[in-house]
């Protein structure tokens, strides 16, 4: 009885357990996306390399800059920075980085923050935030990390 009980226990944890990876692969970046990034990059005229549909990946950029920052006055530019891809038999994900140059209410310069855009779930991200006390974008964990350092 007890043998069985062992068999069906551990047929019930390979299940749950091929359940769970199933899941987590169905999340991942299929390698035919990384080829598409890849072939629908443009060398302009400059030999700068443009990504693809980035009048519409500025919009979802902007958008993000100004819902996340309320202190904006407004973004002059979007420039993309780069494009990053990571593969490992357990996961895969690829990524644009934006530079994003704005102009934050009672600061004279200009201000530069950084996105990230997702091109599989078409969403912008930043890690950063904006610090009033010291006018500019910082990583809030960096910044922690920096005050502690100067104590």
């Amino acid at each position: 009885m007890k043998t069985n009980i062992r068999i069906l226990l551990t047929v019930i944890l390979i299940f749950n357990t091929i359940s769970i990876f199933s899941q987590v692969n169905d999340d991942k970046v299929a390698l035919s996306d990384f080829v598409k990034e890849h072939e629908n990059f443009v060398e302009n005229d400059a030999g700068e390399i443009d990504p693809i549909n980035v009048k519409e990946i500025n919009k979802i950029v902007k958008f993000l800059v100004e819902e996340k920052f309320t202190n904006l006055e407004h973004t002059r530019n979007i420039i993309w920075d780069s494009y990053e891809t990571y593969v490992s038999p357990f996961s895969r994900w690829h990524k644009h980085t934006f530079i994003v140059q704005v102009k934050m209410e009672n600061v004279e310069r200009y201000k530069y923050v950084e996105v990230t855009y997702d091109p599989k779930s078409k969403k912008a991200d930043t890690e950063y935030s904006w610090v009033e006390e010291k006018e500019d974008f910082f990583i809030l964990e960096e910044e922690s990390i920096e005050e502690n350092k100067d104590d």
